[in-house]
């Protein structure tokens, strides 16, 4: 016993634990077609406007931002000016494969994880279906980096990882936000 603590005390001070974690969810949009959420997802534009964050899609090849995010392309979002003065983005990617209108494949992270060479991607999965009143997401995201978060005691005293957070942020930096901005596109003008 004294052996098993000794170990679990020298790995919480000395190792990183990043065991993946995954996050799972699904968003229903009613009104809304696949197509409509899958391009604004990919505009950096709508997504900008529909997450109410800076965002866009900075194509290598051309060493600029571009309209339209397109397989290869990184995708930098959730921006703010930091304490150096300096623009910066808060998560970031790379567009990995694109089934038009269905699905999106990317590499995502946040830039504050602070993982160690050589760790695996998290691959985040969106695929877009119709339902019976609109459109829904599904979300599989995968290989979350799972160390406890800065804030790792969450309201009810638990311990709360990253995965514990990219979930929550989801629904709050995401499907909230963009329900907001549809409704607001569908109501007539006055």
């Amino acid at each position: 016993m004294k052996r098993t603590f000794l170990l679990t005390l020298f790995c919480s001070i000395w190792c990183i634990p990043a065991f993946a974690g995954n996050v799972i969810q699904t968003a229903e949009f009613p009104g809304l077609t696949p197509q409509r959420l899958y391009d604004a997802y990919l505009s950096s534009k709508d997504h900008a406007a529909m997450t109410g964050m800076p965002a866009t899609w900075y194509r290598a090849a051309t060493g600029k931002d571009v309209p339209i995010g397109q397989v290869g392309d990184e995708f930098h979002g959730f921006g703010m000016t930091g304490s150096d003065g300096k623009f910066h983005y808060l998560i970031g990617g790379r567009l990995l494969d694109l089934v038009p209108g269905r699905e999106i494949v990317m590499t995502w992270k946040a830039l504050a994880w602070r993982l160690p060479a050589g760790s695996p991607d998290c691959i985040l999965t969106l695929t877009f279906a119709k339902t019976p009143g609109g459109a829904e997401i599904r979300l599989v995201q995968a290989n979350v980096p799972d160390f406890p978060g800065d804030d790792a005691k969450g309201a009810a005293g638990e311990v709360e990882t990253e995965t514990d957070h990219v979930n929550t942020n989801w629904y709050y930096r995401y499907w909230e936000p963009m329900r907001k901005y549809f409704a607001a596109q569908a109501k007539p003008a006055s």
